[in-house]
């Protein structure tokens, strides 16, 4: 990695069609009080979750509810695909990818029978948060709100 590499901008797409609302409207203290760092959140329309940048699988659950993402300017995301999905031990994720693996922007992460899980949590609500210890001073700009499609441009991180 080159010195300049660090600067570079990183786009964030919509990994979900859905309503992007604003992560302190989350129904989970963690995410809502910022506590593993900035972000924005979506109510998914569908179950079809895939890659929000392009990067490193540093992270996949074993439940399939969460993924950690590691771009190569060191900017790191979390998806968490609803709350207290974990309690369902990957019942109605059928993950698609697996840890360490290199994925794309549009790369399917996992197919969520949202129908069903989401009558076992409390929320569908699906935050994507910038980790504090990966940000490094750089800064969010949030370009699109409301309805989003997958694939839409969402954020840039600066």
């Amino acid at each position: 990695m080159g010195l300049f590499t660090k600067n570079k901008s990183v786009e964030v797409f919509a990994p979900v069609d859905g309503e992007i609302i604003d992560l302190s409207t989350v129904q989970d203290d963690v995410f809502a009080e910022k506590m593993l760092g900035e972000g924005l959140a979506f109510v998914p329309a569908n179950g079809e979750f895939v890659a929000p940048i392009d990067g490193k699988l540093v992270t996949v659950f074993p439940s399939g509810h969460a993924y950690g993402i590691a771009t190569k300017s060191g900017v790191e995301i979390l998806l968490h695909i609803g709350l207290d999905t974990v309690s369902l031990d990957g019942e109605g994720f059928d993950v698609k990818v697996k840890q360490d693996q290199t994925v794309s922007v549009g790369d399917l992460l996992v197919n969520v029978d949202i129908e069903n899980v989401s009558k076992k949590v409390p929320s569908m609500q699906t935050p994507l948060i910038f980790t504090t210890d990966s940000m490094n001073g750089r800064t969010i700009e949030i370009v699109k709100s409301g309805t989003v499609a997958k694939g839409d441009l969402i954020a840039i991180v600066k």
